[in-house]
């Protein structure tokens, strides 16, 4: 069982990424950023374009799910 605990922004960002065609994260999400992916929760794509640059992993769907947050809304 995980014990590191997401903060409310890094929920935040993964929506923000799992749902936004561009995102282009500013120095504070950026180092949000780089502590999901630490965790396992982001990935980066490779990709250039500001939307496709970061991908949420399978593990960090997961927790958006245990925690109820839907991502896949219109």
């Amino acid at each position: 069982m995980e014990t590191n605990e997401i903060s409310d922004t890094g929920i935040a960002v993964m929506c923000d990424i799992a749902r936004a065609a561009i995102f282009d994260p500013d120095a504070n999400k950026q180092a949000v950023i780089d502590a999901l992916i630490a965790q396992g929760l982001v990935v980066e794509t490779g990709k250039s374009a500001p939307g496709a640059k970061y991908k949420v992993t399978g593990k960090g769907q997961r927790e958006l799910d245990a925690r109820g947050v839907g991502v896949n809304e219109a």
